[in-house]
């Protein structure tokens, strides 16, 4: 379920940002003003790792620190009722943010997941 509006319905999928990275959640209780929400952490399995044996299985090229890793990245998500727990409000300029010191921006709406490999 895609929810263009960004606004939390409990149930449905949230993206939490974070540099380069991208975690998945599951929308677990909105206060009624629809202002703070809790998020639960999902569960992301990677499909097509580099191992995987997938045909777009990720690619890893020696370099850098370590090396590189190309190509996009495939997951499938579960919800996890033991999942890490995080609060996000609503701010004054319209977006949804984690609340603490570094209030990562969230995003409603279908589930994503990325781990950035190279940074």
């Amino acid at each position: 379920m895609n929810n263009n509006s960004n606004t939390p319905v409990i149930g449905t999928g949230a993206n939490v940002f974070g540099w380069s990275d991208i975690k998945a959640f599951t929308v677990v209780s909105v206060n009624a003003k629809g202002t703070v929400a809790v998020l639960q952490r999902d569960t992301a399995t990677l499909l097509n790792g580099v191992d995987s044996g997938e045909p777009d299985a990720l690619k890893f090229f020696r370099g850098g620190f370590v090396g590189h890793i190309t190509g996009r990245q495939r997951y499938a998500y579960e919800r996890d009722a033991n999942g890490e727990k995080v609060r996000v409000s609503l701010r004054k300029n319209g977006e949804w943010r984690v609340s603490g010191a570094h209030g990562a921006r969230v995003e409603f709406g279908d589930r994503s997941e990325h781990y950035d490999f190279n940074f």
